[in-house]
C-alpha cells in the first residue's frame, strides 16, 4: 500500500497501530483505495494513547491545519466518562458538540465552513470497551475454537496468570489468533487476510461513519 502523505488536509488520529491497520485494512475490504492519488485520503496518524491523542495541544493544532479530522478513541468504562472528555476538549476549542454521541458515528461542523470534526467511540459509540470489542465481532459467527479461547484464558488466570481482568477480552483474542493457520497475526492482518470479518454491523457503520467524514 502506497500510504496518503502526512501533507494531506485530511488527518484521522487513532491510539495505537493496532487500531490503525484494523482500519485500514478493513476500509480496504470495503472497496477504499489508499493508493487512489486522484483522490484526497486522509493521512492515519497513530498517537502513542489516548492521553496523547486528546492533548487539548494536539487537537489545536490539528484544528488549525486540516480540513477533515477524524478521532477514534476507546470508550473504556464508562462511554459516558470518555465522551465527556472528547467534548469537553472540543468544545474548549470553540467546536459546538452534542451531548451525547451519535449511534452510527459523531460528526459536527468545525471551525472553518468547509472543515468537517468526526469523532468514533470504539468499540460502537454506545458500548463500553476498546478495540477489542470492535475486534470480537470480527470473529466468524459459530466459530469452535473462539468459545475454548475464552475458557482457556480464564483458566491461565486461575492457575496464575498476570493477566489482568480489564485485558481477559484481548487474551482470548489473541489465543484464538494463535490457534489460526498463520499463527498469531496482528489484529489488522488477520482483516487483510481474511482470518477475521470485515462487515459485522459495528464495521459497517465504521466505514459509512469514515465515508461520510472523509469524502
Amino acid at each position: 500500500m502506497s500510504p496518503p502523505s502526512n501533507k494531506s488536509p485530511y488527518r484521522l488520529l487513532v491510539e495505537g497501530p493496532d487500531d490503525m491497520w484494523t482500519i485500514i485494512n478493513i476500509l480496504t475490504r470495503h472497496g477504499y483505495n489508499w493508493d487512489d492519488t486522484s483522490t484526497v485520503r486522509p493521512y492515519v496518524e497513530p498517537a502513542g494513547g489516548v492521553e496523547k491523542l486528546l492533548d487539548k495541544d494536539m487537537i489545536s493544532s490539528a484544528l488549525k491545519t486540516y480540513t477533515r479530522l477524524g478521532i477514534v478513541v476507546d470508550s473504556d468504562f464508562p462511554p459516558t466518562n470518555r465522551w465527556r472528555q472528547v467534548r469537553n476538549v472540543l468544545e474548549s476549542l470553540g467546536i459546538s458538540m452534542p451531548v451525547a454521541p451519535a449511534p452510527a458515528g459523531t460528526i459536527v461542523q468545525g471551525k472553518k465552513p468547509d472543515q468537517l470534526v468526526g469523532i468514533w467511540l470504539m468499540p460502537d459509540n454506545s458500548q463500553p470497551g476498546r478495540v477489542e470489542e470492535f475486534i470480537e465481532k470480527l470473529i466468524p459467527v459459530g466459530h469452535p475454537v473462539w468459545p475454548h479461547a475464552q475458557v482457556s484464558t480464564q483458566a491461565a488466570r486461575a492457575l496464575g496468570a498476570q493477566l489482568r481482568d480489564l485485558d481477559q477480552l484481548k487474551g482470548a483474542l489473541h489465543a484464538w489468533l494463535a490457534w489460526q493457520e498463520d499463527p498469531g497475526l496482528p489484529f489488522g492482518a488477520a482483516v487483510a487476510t481474511h482470518v477475521l470479518k470485515h462487515d459485522s454491523p459495528e464495521a459497517l457503520n465504521f466505514v459509512s461513519w469514515f465515508k461520510r467524514c472523509f469524502t
